[in-house]
């Protein structure tokens, strides 16, 4: 196992962040971006081909154990060994907490929450073997602290938080680093749909919804994914193991 290639899994690795983070992880090894929509798999993978890397895309929903353990097989299978898991793949809706529907709820707690906790589960037999792994739990700066209106995410991603830092706890003396990344608001579909709702509920217009949305950075703008995919190249390198269960706070200052 020690000559074999080291492979990273990326869940939600298709669209939006997880696109960014399969492109950049591609750069130091083979990559396998999990998620539901083959059409986005099939054309991050012939991306990360065209510019001489390797990937194989795993089509699955994270809500299904099922899709973790076939993704260790796809990387077992291909002669790899897991040597990073990327938990990216998430969902989010906000609304009033007493009137919040039930099964949104448990939704965002499946994909965010569970989803993450059956790769961590499947990858950290290969890991402990390696005696060398890193786990990137995609949190949120709404994992680090409340958020009005927004009580279900805020407390999916406040799990991923404390799952980090009892993976950190329990398996760093064996070689695990371990670590929630919490970015602040990122260009994509998850950032629009927050700009629109902005639009609509307070009658602004896009381009002022949008300089909220970046106003809410002491930096005043809305991440670029690739800077997230960077920070997350940096914590699988394994080049800063202290930065094991401690949220990696992508704010700005915030």
């Amino acid at each position: 196992m020690t000559n074999a290639a080291l492979a990273t899994i990326i869940t939600g690795g298709g669209r939006g962040i997880g696109r960014s983070i399969t492109l950049r992880m591609a750069r130091d090894g083979p990559v396998i971006p999990v998620g539901r929509t083959p059409d986005d798999l099939d054309a991050v993978c012939r991306d990360v081909l065209n510019t001489g890397g390797v990937a194989v895309p795993c089509a699955g929903d994270v809500c299904d154990p099922d899709s973790a353990g076939r993704a260790v097989a796809l990387a077992q299978g291909h002669g790899w060994v897991v040597r990073n898991l990327v938990c990216n793949a998430g969902v989010g809706k906000g609304g009033p907490t007493e009137a919040f529907d039930l099964a949104v709820w448990r939704q965002i707690f499946d994909v965010n929450v569970h989803g993450s906790f059956y790769f961590v589960r499947a990858c950290l037999p290969m890991m402990l073997e390696q005696g060398r792994g890193a786990i990137c739990l995609m949190s949120s700066l709404a994992g680090v602290k409340g958020v009005a209106y927004d009580a279900a995410y805020t407390s999916a991603k406040h799990a991923l938080v404390g799952l980090a830092r009892s993976l950190a706890l329990e398996f760093g003396k064996r070689g695990i680093v371990a670590v929630p990344v919490c970015p602040g608001f990122v260009a994509g579909e998850m950032t629009d749909r927050t700009i629109r709702g902005i639009m609509r509920r307070q009658g602004l217009s896009e381009a002022d919804a949008i300089k909220k949305v970046a106003g809410a950075s002491p930096q005043r703008r809305i991440l670029p994914p690739e800077e997230v995919a960077e920070a997350v190249a940096l914590i699988c390198s394994g080049a800063v193991p202290s930065l094991s269960g401690q949220p990696l706070i992508l704010g700005g200052g915030t």
